[in-house]
């Protein structure tokens, strides 16, 4: 089981209260970065997002919003299992 630290706990916790973030992933464009939902306002690493990826707790979804690649991440039921209630 992956050791949790506060900043990932903090993740979990939000996206356990049905938030998700996305990344753009199209060829296309140069500049981009996680955005999440309303009321996701943590800021994301890429090495977490891919922890959270290998560990399972997480799996992503690719959507052509305007015909521009997004890759809409959210957690999965081993995800939605963790317990972080008591942090």
């Amino acid at each position: 089981m992956l050791k949790l630290n506060p900043y990932l706990i903090r993740i979990i916790k939000t996206m356990q209260d049905g938030h998700w973030f996305e990344l753009c992933a199209d060829y296309r464009v140069n500049n981009t970065g996680y955005v999440g939902s309303r009321g996701f306002d943590i800021k994301l690493n890429p090495r977490t997002v891919l922890k959270l990826y290998r560990e399972g707790l997480i799996t992503y979804r690719t959507t052509f919003p305007y015909g521009i690649k997004h890759d809409v991440f959210e957690l999965t039921q081993k995800g939605r299992a963790v317990d972080v209630s008591n942090h």
